[in-house]
């Protein structure tokens, strides 16, 4: 025995309780060593292996030592390298260990394999309680047989899938099994590619589940559709207290059908819809369910699209709303006129504890108008800062939905009847009808936006998926552009990467941005100068590289679109 080895073996023999070897650069060969240990520990009550290099032979041998150990009730192996192998060995040991409950096989490269042998385990396994699997390489077919699983299983009560490749068909899967489980409470689907109609599955279980609590589905491709089920979902749901939409395709339709829903629901407490596309019109009626909702007390709508027009009508409710402890509302077009507006509430508001606003298009008056006002009652704590120019959203695009798409190129091939005449426009063939829409920009597009960490293309990187098409169909990249607000303009340029699907790099480029206001910059990228935009298609990427200059950087903006 090395002496590595000696110092891991004595470290598990001699530990009480809880034992973290997280981030030691263990590999298979000190997870055998440790495996052998745990065979004849009877004091490890959790064990922790995170952040290691451990492969599928050393969780073959961990598997070995669950078989006989019958302490250790928690095993964290997220962020190793166990794969498929790994994983089916571990879950041929969990047929026969009846004390782990808690087991944590995120970021594994688990696939699909190996996830078949995990829900087969867990038919018969009736003591594992909390899993999680995300950031893997589940597919629907891993979602599926996790889902036939849950139709049997009784004891797994919180189930993590966010990052993986779910689509719709792993969703309605799992939905079914939703309708028949009497135990999971919190199951996490976030970040994912989950449609409407998976979100339409999931709704339909949701009005006859009683247990589940936590729904998480942030991240995904859910619309209007999917979210107007939710909503249904909500007026009925006994149970659900805790709902994350957040970064979706979720328009003012969405958000209506929610307010009608918040006026009848009586469990929701915490709803989150960051990163949507709700505007005025969404916020508006969201803020009237709120004068008369009384179980609502956490909501979160920042890095929307609404205004003045929004932040007025939350105002009216923050005089009267009871409950609500928390809002959030960063990242949005709230201007003056609107900021004004909230100050005055918050004379009057005595329940509200915490109220973001930061990163708006506030000016210096009101934003102090807002800071004194809070302290009329002193009980919310109020941030405020880094507003940004509010000429930056007269730049955005229009999106075009994909109705409106339709109606405009019918109405040009099938010739424009003028008002008040006898004569009509005549009909165009479809391909100059396709080109005036272009010229237009009447496109539909995917946009994010970048408030904070401009150094940073790693963890929080400004990018975006293209989707599918209208009905499944492929798409075509029209433009893409880069529009950044800047404390101070300064000559550099806009750094693109464009990824395929498999995520292998395609094309680099730097593009000298236009300066379009006083602290605006606005790059345009089109197919003429850059052809691999043509070859753009479902599943690849577009991101921004950090500026050279990001400490100026206040506000960013990627959107790319297409038809």
């Amino acid at each position: 025995m090395t002496l590595r080895e000696r110092e891991l073996h004595d470290q598990v023999m001699n530990e009480t309780g809880p034992l973290s070897m997280s981030d030691i650069q263990a590999d298979d060969a000190d997870a055998q060593t440790i495996a052998e240990a745990l065979k004849v520990n009877t004091t490890v009550t959790w064990l922790s292996l995170r952040s290691n290099r451990v492969g599928a032979a050393g969780a073959q041998a961990l598997a070995e030592a669950l078989k006989v150990n019958t302490t250790v009730t928690q095993l964290y192996l997220g962020d190793n390298r166990i794969g498929d192998d790994g994983a089916g060995a571990i879950a041929a040991a969990l047929t026969v260990n009846m004390t782990v409950t808690r087991l944590d096989m995120s970021i594994n490269e688990i696939g699909d394999a190996g996830v078949q042998a995990i829900a087969e385990a867990l038919r018969v396994n009736t003591t594992v309680i909390v899993l999680r699997l995300y950031a893997n390489q589940i597919h629907d077919v891993g979602a599926q047989a996790l889902a036939e699983a849950l139709s049997v299983n009784k004891t797994v009560t919180q189930l993590y899938l966010q990052l993986n490749q779910i689509g719709d068909v792993g969703a309605q899967a799992i939905a079914e099994a939703l309708k028949v489980n009497t135990a999971l409470t919190v199951p996490n689907l976030g970040g994912n590619r989950i449609g409407d109609a998976g979100a339409q599955a999931i709704a339909e279980a949701l009005k006859v589940n009683v247990t589940v609590t936590e729904l998480s589905l942030h991240t995904n491709q859910i619309g209007d559709a999917g979210a107007q089920a939710i909503a249904e979902a909500l007026k009925v749901s006994p149970t659900l207290t805790k709902l994350n939409l957040n970064e979706n395709q979720i328009g003012d339709a969405g958000a209506q059908a929610i307010a009608q829903a918040l006026k009848l629901n009586q469990t929701l407490t915490t709803l989150y819809l960051v990163r949507n596309r709700i505007g005025n019109v969404g916020v508006q009626p969201i803020a009237e369910a709120l004068q008369t909702n009384t179980v609502l007390t956490h909501l979160d709508l920042g890095e929307n699209q609404f205004a003045d027009a929004g932040a007025q009508a939350i105002a009216e409710v923050l005089k009267v709303n009871k409950r609500l402890a928390w809002l959030n509302l960063p990242d949005n077009q709230i201007g003056d006129v609107g900021a004004e507006a909230i100050a005055e509430a918050l004379k009057v508001n005595t329940t509200l504890t915490y109220l973001n606003l930061r990163s708006n298009c506030i000016g210096n008056t009101f934003a102090r108008a807002i800071d004194e006002a809070h302290h009329v009652n002193g009980q919310s704590t109020v941030d405020i800062d880094n507003q940004i120019n509010p000429r930056v959203f007269s730049f955005h695009p229009r999106f075009a939905t994909p109705e409106e798409l339709r109606t405009v190129f019918h109405l040009l091939i099938g010739g424009l009847e003028l008002k008040n005449q006898s004569a009509s426009l005549p009909a165009l063939p479809g391909e100059l009808a396709e080109r005036i829409m272009a010229e237009a920009y009447c496109w539909q597009g995917v946009q994010r936006t970048k408030r904070e960490d401009f150094d940073d293309d790693t963890s929080l990187p400004l990018k975006v998926t293209l989707p599918q098409g209208i009905d499944g169909s492929s798409i075509r990249v029209k433009a893409i552009q880069v529009l950044r607000d800047m404390e101070h303009l300064v000559d550099h340029v806009v750094d693109l990467i464009v990824r395929d699907e498999l995520g292998a790099v395609r094309y680099e480029c730097s593009v000298k941005p236009t300066v379009v206001d006083t602290t605006l910059e606005l790059a345009t990228i089109m197919p003429a100068a850059h052809p691999i935009i043509r070859q753009m298609r479902e599943g690849w990427e577009v991101q921004v590289r950090p500026s050279v200059t990001y400490w100026h950087v206040r506000f960013e903006s990627l959107y790319v679109g297409y038809v």
